[in-house]
């Protein structure tokens, strides 16, 4: 008798427990590693500036191209992206390339890159109200929106895909 109360409660147990395990290793998680990189001045995420040779307030005036690849390389090795979220980064840097061949310049973003905002809130905040956020997962794709109230009233959403069981950002913007 005791025997089976103690299976019953280890069972109750690990059931209840499972959507907090499932959010701290599912693509909530993978937003969080984001948002832990980019917390770390060291991290390589971090030196996208070093992919713009010479620059003009925000015109980009010309590429450090070999510096774009290692920064490309860096963003795969995080392990976070996926290929077609690194793609697309390959691609804006290319049309950078043909922007400054025929205007002389390209535009830089005029925002912080992962959240899209000129005055993001503090990673402290990202992190809180990612903690809040239950991720919506329909079959190999996750949305992981935020939502920030006060200063920052705004919403940044986070499309994930799966990929060989991991969870990669695949895009994200804001409302």
């Amino acid at each position: 008798m005791k025997l089976s109360i103690l299976c019953a409660t280890m069972l109750v147990t690990l059931f209840a427990f499972h959507p907090l395990s499932a959010q701290q290793s599912g693509p909530a998680l993978t937003v969080k590693k984001l948002f832990t990189l980019l917390d770390n001045p060291k991290s390589l995420i971090n030196k996208e500036d070093q992919c713009f040779k010479e620059v003009d307030g925000m015109d980009i005036l010309k590429l450090n191209k070999p510096y774009i690849r290692v920064y490309l390389n860096n963003l795969k090795n995080t392990g976070l992206f996926s290929p077609a979220y690194l793609l697309e980064k390959e691609k804006y840097y290319q049309q950078m390339e043909k922007d400054i061949a025929k205007d002389g310049y390209a535009s830089g973003r005029d925002c912080d890159e992962y959240t899209l905002s000129q005055d993001p809130p503090e990673n402290k905040e990202i992190l809180a109200v990612l903690q809040k956020t239950t991720p919506v997962i329909t079959g190999n794709a996750a949305t992981v929106t935020l939502r920030f109230k006060g200063i920052h009233h705004y919403a940044l959403i986070y499309k994930l895909v799966k990929v060989n069981n991991d969870w990669l950002i695949d895009s994200f913007n804001s409302k």
